[in-house]
């Protein structure tokens, strides 16, 4: 089976030898190393063979050496089958034109599917997709990836609360949720308010429970604040109203003075990289591992640069082809080098670490005072040590248990 599959590729001819004694001819191609297979010998001068293409011209030169006459009764094999095709010009445009049509067609933007969004909602959305150049027969190439569509509905269309998209061959789903206002009234459990953190009070605003501590006293994490019990009793009375008593969830603020220390280091030379408005666009056939350039095959001469690349894949009805294609754009960029003096290196830390310390405590929170508590130059770097005093409600919940 294997040899008669390779023999269909490489193509084969049956040949009619007339002559008297045809066999002998056969023997004479094996001689020169022309193989020859289902030879049948039809009368005493006509016998028919079959040999491989690639030995037609070695067939010509036996054929110089003999009386025999060689008749080509048939040609079979894949490079006769190609033969006849590419003379059916027509058919092989016609086979041209339905693929390049099935592709464009399979990279249109057939559908979008907008679910779990009201009426109201779903007109937004569509109008907003409209802007960004995806509707139905759009061409996908021209569309932005789902990540970057579900980013930008996010961001122009505030009443989502969130919102997916999936694209599935030439169609889109977006599936969405929108933003809802629910009351509802929970019952919070009994509880103290305890200090997270370390610090001195200086203000109690209380709600409901009893407090513990007043201004002026040093807490440590962990300690009782405010009371869940609004009454402080000795041990005897409560054991024996223990069972009466029910305790309230305490609700309140503490404020209290709270100490920070942070240690930042800043160089006096910085180096960064500014764009300077030139670039370059190169583009490529991306086919497995392999780039392959189509156009702007030099690459530009610039020392310090900054790349941007943006792929778009194709599809042939669903199926996603082994390509796609890739645009790199070059942006040319300058080095620049600044120099601080020790005194600018000093400032910018300040205000750094204070840009730190506010992302770390509540929104509320006020930095009454900071402090350089150390401060050196080192190789080329300004260390600061700084110490910060921070107004801060240091209250958090803590449930009471059946054993408190």
């Amino acid at each position: 089976m294997y040899v008669q599959r390779k023999n269909w590729l490489s193509g084969h001819i049956t040949i009619a030898v007339r002559g008297q004694s045809p066999e002998r001819f056969f023997d004479l191609c094996a001689r020169y190393d022309i193989s020859v297979w289902d030879m049948k010998k039809k009368s005493e001068t006509e016998a028919t063979g079959k040999i491989k293409l690639s030995d037609l011209s070695k067939l010509r030169v036996v054929k110089r050496k003999t009386i025999y006459k060689i008749y080509f009764q048939r040609r079979e094999g894949f490079p006769f089958l190609l033969r006849e095709l590419l003379l059916q010009k027509p058919l092989i445009i016609g086979f041209l034109l339905s693929i390049v049509m099935i592709f464009v067609l399979s990279n249109i933007v057939w559908r979008i599917d907008v679910s779990g969004l009201d009426e109201e909602m779903k007109r937004k959305v569509t109008v907003q997709l409209e802007e960004y150049g995806l509707e139905e027969g759009a061409f996908q190439w021209n569309v932005d990836s789902p990540a970057t569509i579900q980013k930008n509905l996010l961001a122009d269309v505030p009443e989502l609360l969130w919102i997916g998209v999936k694209k599935n061959g030439s169609a889109f789903h977006l599936e969405g949720v929108e933003k809802t206002i629910v009351e509802k009234a929970e019952e919070e459990k009994p509880g103290h308010l305890i200090a997270k953190k370390e610090g001195v009070i200086t203000d109690l605003f209380v709600e409901k429970g009893q407090p513990l501590v007043k201004p002026n006293d040093v807490v440590y994490e962990g300690d009782v604040l405010v009371s869940g019990y609004l009454e402080q009793m000795d041990e005897e009375e409560e054991e024996e109203e223990q069972d009466s008593k029910k305790p309230v969830a305490a609700v309140g603020e503490v404020i209290a003075k709270v100490w920070y220390k942070s240690e930042l280091v800043v160089p006096l030379t910085n180096e960064y990289q500014v764009l300077n408005g030139v670039s370059e666009q190169k583009h490529y056939l991306n086919a497995g591992a392999f780039l392959l350039p189509i156009w702007n095959f030099k690459n530009p001469d610039y020392q310090h640069y900054q790349l941007d690349v943006e792929e778009t894949e194709f599809y042939f009805l669903k199926w996603k082809l082994p390509f796609s294609y890739v645009r790199q754009t070059i942006y040319e960029a300058e080095r620049k080098i600044e120099e601080r003096t020790e005194e600018e290196a000093k400032n910018m830390a300040i205000e750094h670490g204070k840009r730190q310390l506010m992302r770390e405590i509540e929104h509320d929170a006020e930095i009454i005072e900071e402090k350089v508590l150390h401060e050196r130059e080192d190789n080329g770097k300004v260390k600061l040590t700084l110490y910060y005093t921070v107004l801060e409600n240091i209250a958090k919940k803590q449930p009471i248990s059946q054993g408190d």
